[in-house]
């Protein structure tokens, strides 16, 4: 996983480019919880870094493939990823208050940072999941499997009848407003 020294970064600042192996990031993230995606192709990050005070701002995009199941008919299939961010650091120490305050647009595009180093790969990381949908679907007129039989009805028409069950509303069909 890659992390910068903030000593490393110049008055001109830095421009990075790295690639994360998949085994690297699947390793990283199964550290932190349970997943269910994988990244079928390196995680490629570019990024500018520039030295504000002493906040960092970054500037960078970041681009994978992801192999993903729909949840609709329950198919893996490959989700192209391309994002690009902006995004202030600020040290830790400096964000610590007691006070409650309102966050205002632009404090969420903040994060912070903690002793010497910037962990980038984890900001990468953190860039790809903003973009992974909530609702994962192999394309927008998936139709999803059948309710009786299973059957995948992208792939063919399925003459299940469904079944007719009552709703837990069905007894206001009946109900007499006077």
């Amino acid at each position: 996983m890659y992390v910068l020294e903030i000593d490393e970064i110049t008055e001109e600042g830095l421009q990075l480019a790295w690639d994360e192996e998949v085994s690297s990031v699947m390793a990283y993230l199964a550290s932190l919880s349970r997943i269910d995606f994988a990244f079928e192709r390196p995680l490629h990050t570019e990024a500018k870094v520039l030295k504000i005070g002493q906040s960092f701002f970054l500037n960078g995009n970041v681009e994978t493939t992801l192999r993903l199941t729909c949840s609709r008919c329950l198919n893996d299939f490959s989700l192209p990823i391309s994002s690009s961010f902006d995004l202030t650091l600020s040290p830790l120490e400096k964000a610590l208050t007691e006070e409650e305050v309102e966050l205002k647009e632009k404090d969420l595009e903040s994060n912070f940072f903690e002793g010497g180093q910037i962990h980038l790969s984890e900001i990468a990381c953190e860039q790809v999941f903003l973009e992974i949908p909530y609702k994962p679907l192999c394309r927008g007129d998936c139709r999803g499997l059948c309710p009786v039989c299973g059957k995948d009805l992208n792939l063919s028409a399925c003459h299940c009848v469904p079944e007719n069950s009552e709703s837990a509303f069905s007894a206001l069909k009946h109900l007499k407003l006077s």
